[in-house]
């Protein structure tokens, strides 16, 4: 459904109509937002679609965009769930640019995401860049000093993240498009590990935002997975928060992907025990060999992977930087060499 907002004024003093597009929706505008944002990638565009055609009620998709005479030219968008949720698909039609377009989406955008009673909010992009100075001015955060991943909270990290990541009993579910709005938090959470993703690029503290779509895709359309061993993934649910607090993944390796799969394991702290179930749930397979990427920040991991027949198997050639230091990180490997 599409919603005008108000009548706003350019820098260059053209006036456009501000409005908000919410899913599902399958009416002009949609199609016109499709259009506009048609040069993103395929997994992206998967995104889009799941989220202008997806009736789940726990998730929110909301496109706020700037039109005139009825077609959109810029886009910010929200998929939020439980008040938590991605900030993403920025864009201005190169013709449209340099008269504020994206300024005065944020600066509304950020407010309706108050009034709604939204907790937290993550995004991606280039560390000192416009579009990164842009969300500092409306309350976004750095993450790591050089680091282009954001957040924004609106009580604070610490008050959010002890009541998402507050001890409670779980539920095990298939990774779905329900859980990509609410990811990040587990991923950028304060947290000793250093590599806690590997499988979705999340190294050092990271969104799930882009490293996620494989898995949702592949899991959602598991006929289209033309892979020896399509990725998959699991996550633990608190019961309390409804949000994930734990994830077990398995993905082709990069360099073995015919006989060898990388497998991650992360999860809020105190929610350990919820890992030994999630990997079961990948049923990996014993014909292949499976291998693990772990740092010495979080010594909990070493005991879970041991615990499900993973061995180390010494340390990677190559440090990795981690706030500016070089960080050992260990091999663990499973099944047949």
């Amino acid at each position: 459904m599409y919603q005008k907002v108000e009548s706003v004024r350019l820098k260059n003093g053209e006036s456009a109509e501000l409005g908000v597009l919410t899913g599902p929706d399958s009416s002009e505008q949609a199609q016109q937002l499709r259009a506009l944002l048609g040069h993103k990638g395929a997994a992206w565009r998967w995104q889009i679609e799941q989220s202008l055609t997806q009736s789940a009620t726990s998730v929110s998709s909301r496109f706020y965009v700037l039109s005139k005479e009825g077609r959109p030219f810029a886009n910010i968008m929200c998929v939020q769930s439980r008040g938590v949720g991605i900030f993403g698909h920025v864009y201005t039609h190169p013709d449209e640019r340099r008269k504020g377009a994206a300024d005065i989406i944020h600066a509304y955008q950020i407010e309706d995401f108050k009034r709604r009673g939204g907790r937290a909010l993550y995004l991606g992009t280039d560390y000192d860049s416009h579009p990164y100075r842009l969300y500092a001015r409306h309350g976004f955060l750095g993450v790591e000093p050089g680091s282009g991943y954001m957040y924004y909270f609106a009580q604070g990290q610490e008050a959010f993240e002890r009541e998402v990541f507050a001890p409670a009993s779980v539920r095990v579910e298939p990774l779905s498009f329900e859980h990509w709005p609410t990811l990040p938090a587990l991923a950028m959470m304060r947290h000793p590990a250093r590599v806690r993703i590997a499988g979705m690029n999340v190294i050092n503290v990271r969104s799930t935002e882009g490293g996620s779509l494989p898995y949702l895709v592949a899991m959602a359309e598991p006929a289209k997975a033309n892979q020896p061993s399509p990725p998959r993934a699991w996550v633990a649910v608190s019961e309390t928060s409804h949000m994930p607090v734990a994830i077990a993944c398995s993905t082709p390796d990069s360099v073995f992907n015919d006989d060898c799969d990388l497998v991650d394991v992360f999860c809020a702290p105190g929610f350990e025990a919820s890992l030994p179930p999630l990997l079961e749930k990948l049923e990996l397979c014993g014909s292949r060999s499976a291998i693990c990427y772990v740092d010495p920040f979080w010594p909990e991991k070493m005991k879970v992977l041991s615990g499900s027949a993973f061995q180390e198997a010494g340390r990677l050639p190559k440090h990795f930087q981690s706030r500016g230091q070089a960080c050992d990180v260990t091999l663990w490997r499973r099944g047949p060499r």
